[in-house]
């Protein structure tokens, strides 16, 4: 783990923040290895049922640090080894995309570039009323990273997801909200509070229920009906195997809440 990157646990919530407020925790790719190793970290402990992807100080995220003292994450001038070293990158977000446990982003400051698109990687994401979002990309002569136009084709359409890459406005509070991007915006007093009440209710179901529920959504965006519906069935049947199926109906008998144990599937 990194300093650049802080990971605590409680009540079966992981919460990852970003750590360099003093540069408003502009990314780098030790922050970025720093992200991953705590969702690994995670994803591979059974006590955790969701994760806050969050920060330190004032912003989420303003992008990637452009200063004199931090190397970018690709060779200058040498196309085909910054490819790869930017697919090295780009591993936190297949991470984000494949893993069992749900996420949530708590978004405060500016959020722009790649703290955009770690945003938009997250399942769940909430916003302050201060927040200001942008794509930001074409404004210092790049088309996206992390996947940001992926996501936001999926979220807003492709028209609208053009008008955000190519035109980077900037977004404010309300704004996020109307145009799909975030799932509510609240006070900033209350924010903590949302988003730890969102991922303790996800802690509170059955992982291996989640975890089916996030293959089936990743799915249906690229199958035909007729090739999601036997994947849909496979996900029902590891539902219906698992230890959490029986507690859930034992607890609807007995009128309780349930106490689920389950792993999620491998």
């Amino acid at each position: 783990m990194t300093d650049t990157v802080v990971y605590r646990t409680e009540n079966g919530v992981a919460t990852i923040a970003m750590n360099r407020p003093e540069r408003r925790n502009s990314f780098t790719i030790e922050m970025a290895d720093g992200l991953l190793d705590s969702l690994e970290r995670a994803e591979n402990d059974r006590s955790i049922r969701s994760v806050i992807i969050t920060s330190t100080g004032d912003h989420f995220c303003v992008g990637r640090d452009n200063s004199d003292t931090n190397p970018p994450p690709y060779p200058r001038g040498d196309h085909l080894r910054g490819r790869t070293s930017l697919m090295h990158y780009a591993r936190l977000v297949t991470f984000l995309h494949e893993m069992n446990t749900p996420s949530v982003a708590e978004i405060r400051g500016g959020c722009a570039g790649a703290g955009m698109s770690l945003a938009l990687n997250c399942d769940f994401r909430y916003a302050a009323t201060t927040v200001v979002m942008s794509t930001a990309f074409v404004k210092v002569a790049f088309g996206g990273d992390l996947a940001a136009p992926w996501q936001l084709t999926r979220l807003v359409g492709p028209n609208k997801a053009k008008e955000l890459m190519l035109l980077s406005p900037k977004l404010r509070g309300a704004e996020l909200l109307r145009w799909g991007l975030v799932n509510d915006v609240v006070e900033p007093e209350e924010l903590s509070a949302k988003v730890t009440s969102v991922a303790t209710l996800l802690a509170s179901y059955s992982p291996t229920a989640i975890a089916a529920a996030r293959r089936n959504l990743q799915a249906a965006l690229s199958l035909s009906l007729g090739d999601y519906l036997p994947l849909e069935a496979e996900q029902f049947a590891v539902c219906a195997a698992s230890p959490d199926a029986e507690e859930a109906r034992l607890a609807f008998v007995e009128k309780r809440a349930p106490r689920f144990a389950g792993a999620g599937p491998s």
